[in-house]
């Protein structure tokens, strides 16, 4: 019996050594898609170990992440250079190890040069700090800084480089890694200003006042001042040393500003002839002159709302560019409830110059009568209708009483929609309210219904209606200096205001 059971024994030993052999043979392999990259792409590693491996552990030379367990990883070289790659496998009987060097080579991108500078306008002898902005991975800078005759150079990445030439410096950095350079110039990029030199400016918190009130002024010299002279012309004071100085005015006009800015070395002069406008103070409440803003230059100091754009890039009835209101029939600005727009039964007179070419209604300004015909109110319209051309009008519940502008009864002063400067004032004293235009008493009109109560709580439009539904008669054109008073003006008054 023994001798029938040696070949089962024989034959199960030959299995047990080749399920040994098997799982023994072991032997780590790997490949890749490309073995060459640009530094920071990415690498997925391909296992092609035999033997039925049960784990990997991986180590990339300069790879990111430098070690990993999975059998399949990606690797992220961010850094040129040839690189060395390790894979260990095992499984349940053994391990076996293998090394590749040099296996991966990661080359140098194409440089593109480019900086950042931390300013460009300083004065002689200041620091200007370069930082290098260009792709690619360089490893050497060459900077040049030319002004002239004047040049400075640097190899450092971030250059501080003190300028003590004034000139305007032009700036060319050429940027280069063992791959290749790329080069970048910016023309008159630095401006040095001499320490000495000096050029005269200043600016105003308003363009307009009345008459008592006071206009600050900002010196925006540029350079070095450390002197400073004005003259103000109708001034109560004419001089002044201060830098930013705040003067007065007592009368009204139409006055001349000077600076003379200085230093031990040098001076300059800016010198602007009718600057500042001053109107009549007496009976004042609010006065607009639309010199690039929508603020109230007059006593109240009132808060305006902008519902669209008002533009200030067009000139004024002087010719001064940005000292006059552009309405595109899309803007407009409102000033909330306020007893200086509440005229109630008083006297009141409204002055504005308007510039327009308009076919259509347009309203110029409006107090109240949000809740439209009947409601307390009183306004001037352009072209209301066909020949209604300028129309004023006082309304209440009562009724109302308009005075419209026509070319049959009142001739050409009627129409100022023709795309000129016109001057339109509007006053009511007592029941007789009055239009003139460019300075003439065109016409006027005794209520027979009674003094309007012209004012409720609602708003003060300036280039536009308001209804129940909204704002619309969008005024199209130019609107300046829009001056309200607490009284009925004069003739002389008129006419001093239209000569201002």
């Amino acid at each position: 019996m023994k001798l029938k059971l040696l070949p089962i024994f024989i034959l199960f030993v030959a299995l047990m050594g080749c399920e040994k052999e098997e799982l023994t043979a072991i032997k780590p392999e790997f490949t890749v898609a490309s073995q060459k990259i640009l530094a920071g792409e990415s690498v997925t590693f391909v296992d092609q170990s035999s033997g039925q491996p049960s784990s990997w552990s991986w180590e990339f030379e300069g790879g990111s992440p430098a070690k990993s367990d999975l059998s399949g990883p990606t690797v992220i070289y961010n850094q040129p250079g040839t690189y060395a790659v390790t894979l260990e496998i095992k499984n349940s009987k053994t391990s076996a190890i293998e090394r590749k060097t040099g296996f991966i080579t990661v080359d140098y991108r194409d440089v593109t040069a480019d900086f950042t500078v931390s300013s460009t306008a300083i004065k002689q002898d200041e620091t200007v700090t370069f930082t290098d902005a260009s792709a690619g991975m360089p490893t050497k800078w060459a900077w040049e800084f030319k002004s002239g005759t004047t040049v400075i150079n640097s190899d450092q990445q971030n250059p501080a480089v003190k300028f003590t030439v004034p000139g305007v410096y032009s700036v060319t950095l050429v940027a280069s890694n063992p791959k290749g350079s790329a080069t970048v110039i910016k023309n008159n990029l630095i401006s040095v200003l001499d320490i000495t030199s000096v050029e005269a400016d200043f600016t105003s918190d308003f363009n307009a006042t009345y008459t008592g009130g006071s206009i600050k002024f900002s010196d925006k010299s540029v350079g070095t001042a450390t002197a400073w002279n004005w003259t103000f012309e109708g001034a109560t004071t004419s001089t002044s040393t201060q830098q930013n100085p705040t003067v007065t005015y007592a009368n009204a006009g139409r006055y001349k500003i000077k600076l003379v800015a200085s230093n031990t070395a040098k001076s300059s002069t800016v010198e602007r002839s009718g600057y500042i406008v001053v109107v009549p103070g007496s009976g004042l409440t609010a006065f607009y002159p639309l010199d690039g803003s929508i603020n109230d230059a007059g006593p109240s100091k009132l808060i305006s709302t902008p519902f669209g754009t008002v533009a200030f890039d067009s000139a004024d009835r002087n010719n001064l560019v940005g000292r006059t209101g552009g309405f595109g029939s899309t803007g407009g600005f409102t000033v909330a409830d306020n007893p200086a727009m509440n005229f109630g039964t008083g006297d009141y007179s409204v002055s504005v110059w308007i510039k327009t070419a308009t076919t259509a209604s347009a309203m110029v300004w409006q107090e109240s009568g949000g809740k439209g015909s009947g409601d307390n109110q009183t306004w001037v319209r352009i072209r209301g209708t066909a020949t209604n051309l300028t129309s004023f009008s006082t309304e209440d519940a009562a009724g109302g009483s308009t005075i419209n502008l026509t070319s049959a009864a009142n001739g050409s002063v009627a129409e100022t929609n023709n795309n000129a400067w016109h001057h339109i004032v509007t006053t009511r004293q007592g029941l007789i309210t009055t239009i003139y235009i460019d300075g003439v008493k065109v016409t006027d009109r005794s209520s027979t219904v009674g003094v309007k109560t012209t004012s409720n709580e609602g708003l003060f439009k300036i280039g536009m209606q308001e209804t129940a539904t909204g704002f619309t008669n969008r005024f199209n054109g130019l609107i300046d200096d829009l001056i309200i008073y607490k009284k009925a003006l004069t003739q002389a008054e008129v006419t001093a205001l239209k000569n201002l």
